[in-house]
């Protein structure tokens, strides 16, 4: 990917986060990108991407990142922090931190160098701010990473991204392998995004939106109208690909009832040859030109 279409992704990235700030209260500062499995050049090749979620740089002077029982303060040379270049955060920014040296990621230059390790089963991670408030934390030493891929499959090594703090929380998914910059030891891309913005994030915030219009609840007679209206973010107004499918309620396969269909529009179900009284659920599925799926799925219902 070329560092200019990198750059249209971080700035689109920026300007829907932006306007979601200005309606929702955002954590300052969180735990954004996690290389809990190293990379290919080392397992040993860790790092950690914090994010800065204000409109202002916070300045990190007495700030602590926890790693299970290491303390790896934010600001000066002390236990787990070998070499602090950056103490403060820019707006909107991130901060770097990279485990022994600076060629874990070897094109991206780190604010921080760190002692420590990250288990593949799990770890406990808490940021601090100087008064010793827990800022942000991923806890999950039972049931494990909830995303990223230790050094096995198509995407051996992808990182563990943050979603979007701000809409989504406690949101995590695995580097999509599309998105993504900067290079390891070894001069081999990363399945990460060190100091960009995340793939998780991109396809959030530029994923079609899809909403499911005016669909009644309960049992409903044929023939069935299925109203819907879809957007694309980033796209041009007509991009997209629509789909309406049905299945029974919880079942694996999906069943197309319509496809290439308008952004926005009416299609009239004849469900006559559907059972009735079972419970069924539809689904509204839009594809834009880069692959990127949105869809809305309506509650159970059923046929009479």
């Amino acid at each position: 990917m070329s560092k200019g279409w990198m750059a249209t992704i971080a700035a689109v990235a920026a300007l829907a986060l932006a306007g979601s700030m200005q309606t929702l209260a955002a954590p300052s500062v969180v735990l954004n990108e996690v290389a809990w499995s190293g990379t290919a050049a080392g397992s040993q090749d860790e790092w950690i991407e914090l994010r800065n979620c204000t409109a202002s740089s916070v300045d990190l002077a007495g700030w602590v990142l926890m790693i299970d029982e290491t303390a790896i303060p934010l600001s000066v040379v002390a236990d787990g922090a070998t070499e602090v270049r950056h103490s403060t955060i820019d707006a909107n920014g991130y901060f770097l931190l990279e485990r022994t040296d600076d060629t874990t990621v070897a094109d991206v230059a780190a604010d921080l160098l760190y002692k420590g390790t990250l288990s593949n089963s799990g770890a406990t991670l808490k940021l601090l701010d100087a008064a010793g408030n827990v800022i942000d934390q991923v806890v999950c030493t039972e049931a494990g990473w909830p995303a990223g891929e230790a050094g096995t499959g198509n995407l051996a090594y992808a990182t563990m991204e943050r979603v979007d703090p701000v809409e989504m929380g406690d949101a995590w998914r695995t580097n999509d392998g599309v998105v993504h910059n900067g290079k390891d030891a070894s001069d081999a891309p990363l399945w990460g995004t060190p100091r960009a913005a995340n793939s998780a994030t991109v396809d959030y915030l530029t994923a079609p939106r899809v909403q499911l219009l005016a669909f009644p609840a309960g049992g409903v007679t044929c023939p069935l109208l299925v109203e819907w209206q879809a957007v694309d973010p980033d796209g041009i107004a007509t991009g997209l690909q629509v789909t309406i499918a049905v299945r029974a309620a919880g079942a694996e396969e999906w069943t197309v009832l319509g496809e290439r269909l308008a952004n926005q529009g009416a299609f009239p179900w004849d469900c006559s040859s559907f059972a009735k009284g079972v419970a069924y659920e539809l689904k509204v599925t839009a594809t834009d030109w880069e692959g990127r799926i949105g869809s809305a799925t309506s509650a159970p219902f059923s046929l009479r």
